[in-house]
């Protein structure tokens, strides 16, 4: 990708997307885990952290799927504050309403959304996040920009997604793991081969991470700043709403 593209949706269409995770939504958290070796759940831990929230503040979790980061947001917040965990997928959305009614988590609404057309006004949240969606987005910047509008001036965007190392050999050895490893597990565990075979063709096309630096200052975003996790595996981008 360059800096003047955007990633692709699979097939071009959010609503495929959607339908596919769907899918393996029963199956989801656990494969994350597996796949990561526990790793995904320490890098929402630092992109809710980046977020920079305090006692009482409202935040909104994008792309939530099953609420993993919202309710690490919704721990920062405070019993004073709220999360709002939007995602596309109706599947997603519904358990992560059981994991807050098994946490019995009040903080946290799941609600049914497009990224692209968030429901919410301008500036009402003190920050917003997106984990691991980005790639399933039609237009990143058109993703940033709604981010930037319904965050209060001066409060902060945060994204988490997967990356393609560069260091030579630790380049080579992710290759293999994610073309190789990760769609036989993932699939014989979700018995959807197909979505985890997406994963690693959607990191392949996905933008730079100079690229995204890129998204989110042409999306209005000032300050951004890049955090790379894991020898660069996940990396976090971070800007301040204008």
């Amino acid at each position: 990708m360059t800096a003047t593209s955007t990633p692709e949706a699979p097939h071009g269409e959010p609503r495929v997307v959607a339908a596919m995770f769907g899918r393996i939504a029963g199956r989801y958290d656990l494969v994350n885990r597996l796949l990561s070796f526990g790793s995904d759940g320490r890098w929402r831990r630092f992109a809710a952290d980046q977020a920079r929230l305090r006692p009482g503040d409202r935040a909104l979790d994008v792309a939530s799927g099953t609420g993993d980061l919202a309710f690490e947001l919704a721990r920062r917040v405070g019993a004073s504050g709220s999360v709002a965990g939007l995602d596309l997928t109706r599947a997603m959305l519904l358990l992560g309403q059981a994991k807050s009614r098994e946490r019995r988590e009040k903080r946290v609404d799941h609600h049914e959304g497009d990224a692209m057309n968030l429901p919410y006004r301008d500036d009402v949240f003190h920050a917003a996040t997106m984990a691991f969606g980005g790639r399933n987005v039609p237009d990143l910047r058109g993703a940033f920009r709604e981010m930037g509008r319904v965050v209060e001036p001066g409060g902060r965007i945060v994204f988490l997604e997967l990356n393609r190392p560069k260091t030579f050999g630790f380049r080579q050895l992710f290759d293999f793991y994610f073309h190789t490893f990760s769609p036989l597990v993932g699939g014989l565990l979700s018995g959807d081969r197909a979505a985890y075979e997406y994963l690693p063709r959607s990191v392949d096309k996905f933008e730079s991470v100079g690229d995204i630096a890129v998204c989110m200052r042409d999306a209005g975003l000032k300050d951004v700043t890049v955090h790379p996790l894991m020898f660069g595996v996940a990396v976090v981008h971070v800007g301040v709403a204008p």
